[in-house]
């Protein structure tokens, strides 16, 4: 795994860390001038426009990724992308057809105005296109091309929107709405542009893709129901909060998930690079399985070191938010499990891709959703946010679970789980105790406890990675000598 995968790692955490630390400069100044109203409703914006993207791929994204490497010339390729897009973009743009007429006659009461409406459907579809185009860029391992594009858009987003709000000083939320709308169009016409090879429509010939359309909607069409339930259980949270509680409260609550990504230096790293590489692992050796536990086991002790070490220092990002927001200091534990639990079941559902069991997504999402629906409904009217940080912490833990023993099913590989849920357990106390409780000396000897436990449960992958970094400084030193 290691030389390549770690290579590629590093080039799209770079890129990925540039983009955290913008953003920690940034949110701070937004959310200074930004009331959490306004900051909530762009939160349903763009939770409205994922839940959109999920459905109208009608999972022919899971679909290019299953069957890309399946054969290497740029034909088959070209034809593969455009035989997977086609549809989801024709009904994007009907549905969008349909959404705004309803809007500008009031034939229909939507949440927002005429205006944000048709905004909308313009991210969504511009999100929908980006999705493709940037997933070959994941494919074609161009982690340069990928690490640009991700501090294009929250380079381009802070320029837009920094001064407009402080020069404009009103309309927040059409604001916010322009800033994501233009930084998204840019990347999404950027990342075409840098592959026009292989999105030039008029090389295209469809009858060099030899995957059947009804192939191709077989392996997709559970995913149509799975990212739809899956998209709705990571939304429910927010659903909940903007039922039984108000705007103000989803906009804490969108602001300490801003804090949680934090993890996205090695969360949308890894799952960036995981899906194509461990597809076209399968696709040259069916039968090794040490690559896929190898993998588990590093993201394993790097997500819940950092998970870990967010919590004891939670209260520092909270003040960064300002005080409207110094409520996110004690929701922030519990949404740990958020990242953690789904970018190390990346490692474990692999079983389900290679069998193309895909009807089996449909039954984790389902059981996630249904927890944390469940959850939402016990502990959102008692606890507010912390009930739904709670809810979709234990949610994940569930999506892990299923995720895990049904690709197990199929292909069996041994994880380790029994040492991986007792670190879960360890943790899910240290977070629960810090959703309640201040700072204090009890939250740094908890750190050290659950520290220990992690190094003691996986003492061979923590020696593997401190050689490892031991001997890539050696050689970093060694070449400007």
């Amino acid at each position: 795994m290691k030389n390549s995968f770690l290579k590629h790692f590093l080039i799209i955490g770079s890129g990925t860390l540039i983009n955290m630390i913008l953003g920690l400069i940034t949110t701070p100044l937004i959310t200074r001038i930004v009331d959490p109203i306004e900051y909530g409703q762009l939160s349903i914006f763009t939770m409205y426009s994922d839940i959109a993207v999920m459905i109208l791929c009608m999972g022919l994204d899971q679909a290019l990724v299953r069957y890309y490497y399946e054969r290497k010339d740029m034909d088959y390729k070209r034809a593969l992308l455009f035989r997977c897009i086609k549809l989801p973009v024709l009904i994007s743009i009907l549905v969008s057809i349909v959404i705004i007429i309803l809007s500008a006659c009031s034939v229909v009461k939507f949440e927002f105005n005429s205006l944000i409406m048709i905004m909308l459907c313009i991210y969504t579809a511009v999100q929908l296109i980006y999705r493709f185009s940037l997933l070959i860029v994941r494919l074609e391992y161009k982690s340069k091309v990928y690490s640009s594009l991700t501090i294009l858009r929250k380079a381009t987003y802070v320029f837009i929107i920094l001064p407009l709000v402080l020069l404009i000083k009103k309309e927040y939320l059409l604001l916010l709405v322009i800033a994501n709308i233009v930084a998204a169009g840019i990347c999404m016409v950027g990342s075409i542009i840098v592959q026009k090879r292989i999105w030039n429509y008029f090389e295209n010939d469809d009858q060099r893709c030899h995957i059947s359309y009804t192939e191709l909607l077989r392996y997709a069409y559970p995913y149509i129901i799975s990212m739809g339930i899956t998209t709705i259980f990571q939304a429910i949270d927010k659903i909940s909060l903007n039922i039984y509680c108000t705007y103000s409260e989803v906009g804490i609550y969108s602001s300490t998930m801003s804090l949680v990504h934090i993890f996205a230096i090695v969360q949308t790293t890894f799952n960036t690079l995981w899906a194509p590489m461990a597809v076209e692992h399968y696709t040259n050796d069916k039968n090794d399985r040490g690559f896929y536990q190898n993998g588990n086991q590093i993201i394993t002790v790097v997500m819940f070191f950092i998970g870990i070490s967010l919590i004891l220092i939670k209260d520092i990002f909270a003040v960064l938010l300002g005080s409207k927001y110094r409520e996110a200091a004690y929701i922030l534990p519990f949404l740990i499990f958020n990242p953690i639990m789904y970018t190390i079941s990346e490692t474990t559902v692999t079983g389900l891709v290679f069998m193309k069991k895909s009807k089996m997504q449909v039954v984790v999402a389902a059981g996630a959703c249904v927890t944390n629906i469940i959850g939402n409904i016990i502990l959102v009217p008692p606890l507010g946010c912390q009930g739904a940080a709670i809810s979709t912490g234990i949610a994940y833990i569930v999506f892990f679970t299923l995720r895990t023993m049904l690709s197990n099913k199929y292909f069996y590989v041994d994880f380790k789980l029994p040492k991986f849920y007792l670190i879960t357990g360890v943790v899910s106390i240290y977070a629960l105790y810090n959703m309640f409780i201040p700072f204090n000396i009890g939250a740094i000897a908890g750190y050290i406890i659950c520290l220990s436990v992690l190094i003691i449960l996986y003492l061979d992958t923590v020696k593997w990675g401190i050689l490892y970094l031991k001997n890539t400084v050696m050689d970093l030193c060694s070449k400007k000598h």
